[in-house]
């Protein structure tokens, strides 16, 4: 009896120590830490005796610990031993041709390539991915879903994906080619306009990128230049940085600010001069996120490059793997990304200058009608955004709507 029970009466003991630590710490405001750890406790029990199926009490108290950490961000986590190898990098050069988000703890495709494996499976934007090589996608990070889908060129990748139209569950594998890009395509949807579409800004060679752009512009005259930030996730800000610097920028870029401590600064490096329309504009929604935020930020102050779509993701503080002392790890943001002139978007993201409406049946795939009402602003001479309408700081959207909306 005694064996049985053991592990709810550490963890009741457990939660007295930390309650009257509390207590004696906080003073009388300790009650309310009292009141939670009351609260967990209860239902850590109920769980345990009324669950349908016996629940192992390593597997609550692990699934508290993910539940925990993931509620802070989108770039935060608790790591099992072994899970943090290589979780802040690529598992190789080898892409599917889409990016997840983590979105209410469920992973949503925010863009798919066309022409990749992805695109050639019938994967779309808003898509739910389930599961990635047998494993459940639910309270994984960013940096954790990034990795999973990456890897060896020929890599088999086995999905379970939730159909976001048809609202139907299909298996299927993929296999992990060579990206054709180098992070960026450059195209021409309307006359007299450059699009800068980026698709994975961790790979940007900023100096790749300034003589593409170069090349662009000696082939045919611009007066505006649109930077498509949409389905644009990373961690990497010196990649913003280089991005910016290929546009034109150079100088002071951000600051990596943590709780406590000095700060790092981070400068924009300085390209060869490029001459690019002074017209610029980014077209961001709530799939731009991280490095991609970034850039948006910088050249909005740096360019005054106007922002329409939707508000950007919020995912603004930089990731740090600390070792837990008796196993594991916790994958957590540290320090926040904050511009020079003090713009940060950790949380609620960045508000658009001109909130974009689409006239387009939720549903349609055949088309881009966030793209088309943005080449229709700019277009009409890019008018202030009316006065009713304006998007207010922080009222960020889920990931994988906008394009549907």
């Amino acid at each position: 009896m005694w064996m049985r029970f053991r592990p709810s009466l550490l963890v009741g003991a457990l939660a007295l120590v930390v309650t009257l630590s509390l207590v004696l710490a906080a003073g009388w405001p300790g009650r309310d830490a009292y009141r939670y750890l009351n609260v967990f406790q209860e239902v850590w029990n109920l769980t345990r005796e009324n669950y349908v199926e016996p629940v192992s009490e390593d597997d609550l108290l692990e699934g508290a610990y993910r539940g925990m950490v993931a509620s802070l961000d989108a770039a935060s986590a608790f790591l099992a031993p072994g899970e943090e190898v290589g979780v802040l990098e690529p598992a190789g050069p080898g892409r599917a041709g889409f990016e997840l988000l983590p979105s209410g703890n469920v992973a949503v495709i925010v863009r798919v390539d066309p022409g990749s494996p992805a695109a050639e499976a019938g994967l779309h934007r808003g898509d739910q991915v389930w599961r990635i090589g047998g494993e459940p996608t639910r309270l994984k990070s960013w940096p954790q879903l990034r990795r999973a889908v990456t890897g060896p060129v020929g890599a088999r990748l086995d999905l379970v994906v939730l159909d976001g139209r048809r609202y139907r569950l299909r298996e299927l594998s993929l296999e992990l080619a060579a990206p054709a890009d180098g992070g960026f395509l450059i195209d021409r949807p309307r006359e007299g306009l450059i699009r800068l579409r980026i698709t994975e800004p961790d790979r940007v060679e900023g100096a790749s990128l300034a003589d593409a752009l170069r090349a662009e512009m000696a082939r045919a005259p611009a007066t505006s230049v649109l930077v498509d930030l949409r389905g644009a996730v990373g961690l990497d800000v010196e990649r913003a940085g280089a991005i910016a610097a290929a546009l034109g920028s150079a100088g002071p870029g951000f600051r990596l600010v943590p709780r406590s401590g000095p700060e790092r600064r981070i400068d924009v490096p300085d390209l060869p001069s490029i001459q690019l329309p002074d017209a610029r504009f980014v077209l961001v929604d709530g799939t731009t996120a991280g490095s991609a935020e970034a850039l948006a930020a910088l050249l909005r102050e740096r360019d005054a490059a106007r922002l329409c779509g939707r508000d950007t993701f919020g995912l603004g503080a930089l990731p740090e793997l600390i070792p837990l002392s008796r196993g594991g790890f916790l994958l957590l943001t540290t320090r926040q990304v904050v511009t020079a002139q003090g713009t940060s978007w950790a949380d609620d993201g960045l508000a658009v200058d001109r909130r974009l409406e689409t006239r387009v049946a939720r549903g349609d795939d055949d088309g881009d009608p966030l793209l088309d009402a943005a080449l229709d602003w700019i277009a009409a001479g890019a008018p202030e955004q009316p006065a009713t309408g304006r998007t207010a700081s922080g009222t960020g959207e889920p990931a994988g709507v906008e394009s549907r909306s």
